[in-house]
């Protein structure tokens, strides 16, 4: 059954209003007819087995026949990624929404060299939220990733607040994923949420790494390779969730 997205505000009872965009894909694209059943979803959580009813001006009309929803992780991954060049950050967020990532933040490092801001970065985050949007229909994941504002280092920690947090870097030879996970195991399922931090291109400088023991983030290893930023930030998600078994 083919799966689309509906905003949560275009939901009134049994009834729901699939904008435009989506609309053109159902009819001009697959071709769809009215009395054809679909599967929305709304990207908090909750899927809806409906029926296809009649094309309006808003966009087109579906009867919703049943709700159902899919449990997402006990602990929010919080992705704070160094913006990488290229087109690798639509990857990245594309592939971190696919495997479970909950917040996604654009970072702005010392060593970025695609430095985003005012309508630019603006523009940026809308294209990102929309290619998380696609990789969660396509996943038939219910749950869409937030992507955050572009930050500076020193807002991350604003964002951090209390929770537990790791800085993933390249001169760490001590601190190892598996152990670190292992040490703060408790707090991250008390807070119920985890911060990783990854760096750009170059990765993150020692004044940076410095800092952010200062402010209570903890350094992890990912082993003896060196990994790419498109690499590290999916591996390391990806390990936190088999590790927690999330």
């Amino acid at each position: 059954m083919h799966r689309f997205f509906v905003d949560p505000e275009n939901i009134q009872g049994h009834m729901a209003i699939i904008d435009k965009e989506e609309a053109h894909h159902i009819q001009k694209v697959l071709r769809l007819k009215a009395g054809e059943q679909v599967i929305l979803f709304d990207g908090s959580g909750y899927e809806y087995r409906a029926r296809l009813l009649e094309a309006k001006q808003a966009g087109l009309t579906a009867q919703i026949m049943e709700r159902s929803s899919k449990e997402e992780l006990s602990v929010r991954v919080c992705l704070v990624q160094g913006i990488a060049k290229g087109d690798k950050m639509d990857s990245i967020i594309q592939k971190a929404s696919e495997i479970g990532v909950a917040e996604i933040y654009p970072l702005v490092s010392e060593r970025t060299v695609v430095r985003l801001a005012g309508d630019n970065a603006v523009k940026k985050v809308k294209r990102w939220q929309h290619i998380a949007r696609e990789a969660c229909k396509q996943c038939r994941r219910n749950l869409i990733p937030q992507v955050k504002p572009v930050l500076k280092m020193e807002e991350v920690y604003q964002e951090i607040g209390e929770a537990p947090a790791l800085i993933f870097y390249e001169k760490e030879k001590n601190q190892g994923l598996r152990q670190v996970l292992s040490n703060i195991k408790g707090e991250v399922l008390a807070k119920g949420r985890l911060f990783v931090l990854i760096g750009p291109e170059g990765g993150f400088s020692e004044i940076e790494v410095n800092r952010a023991l200062k402010q209570g983030v903890q350094t992890a290893s990912l082993g003896p390779r060196i990994l790419r930023t498109e690499t590290a930030g999916l591996v390391a998600s990806a390990i936190i969730m088999y590790e927690y078994d999330l």
